[in-house]
């Protein structure tokens, strides 16, 4: 059922706060762990400058999956967390070895919220589609508001 129009924030504001953590925290770490990439001593590499594409599925565009597309430049992230063929959340914020600590902006409003996503949670995705790439366009927009004017 899609909520009423005048609903519609507040279902966003809710989706975002009870159904996002519970998406991107409810797989395995076993699962996942050997997903990523892992150095040597059993740690994580780093993630460096360049665009990633997480999910809750080892397959993109799954419909009723979770993912998360992000562009890191500078320790710094821009990104969005979607659902294929629904809306999406943008968010900005910063990468901490494997952990998202990020303000997202609720969609429709200008108050953001903040959210911590583990993405060692989450399996690394090789292919960020076009429709990726639009996506972290309109949040590169988006966020710019989101950046302290010096």
């Amino acid at each position: 059922m899609i909520p009423p129009a005048l609903n519609r924030h507040k279902w966003s504001f809710l989706a975002i706060a009870t159904l996002l953590p519970v998406a991107l925290f409810s797989i395995s770490r076993e699962q996942t762990a050997q997903a990523l990439q892992q150095t040597s001593n059993n740690q994580f590499a780093p993630l460096v400058d360049g665009v990633y594409l997480f999910g809750d599925s080892p397959q993109p565009n799954q419909l009723t999956r979770n993912y998360v597309v992000f562009e890191r430049s500078n320790g710094k992230v821009v990104g969005a967390f979607y659902s294929p063929q629904s809306e999406f959340t943008c968010f900005t914020g910063d990468l901490q070895g494997t952990r998202l600590d990020v303000e997202a902006l609720v969609p429709e409003e200008s108050e953001t919220q903040a959210v911590r996503a583990q993405l060692a949670n989450l399996y690394p995705l090789q292919q960020v589609s076009s429709n990726d790439q639009r996506i972290l366009a309109v949040c590169r927009q988006e966020t710019i508001a989101l950046v302290p004017r010096r």
